[in-house]
């Protein structure tokens, strides 16, 4: 189950952009050191062919 992050505001409910995330309540933008949706996509889908070769 993915981790829930709460806002100062008390919101838990995030946009999720390459460079950070956006609190849907009060406007919030914090920065986070993630990987970029489009990477994450490859590397997963990359993973689960490298599985279901073995």
């Amino acid at each position: 189950m993915a981790d829930l992050y709460t806002c100062s505001c008390g919101n838990q409910t995030w946009e999720i952009f390459d460079t950070g995330v956006r609190c849907k309540t009060c406007q919030a933008e914090y920065v986070t050191p993630h990987m970029p949706v489009a990477e994450f996509n490859s590397a997963i889908t990359q993973e689960m062919e490298e599985e279901m070769v073995e």
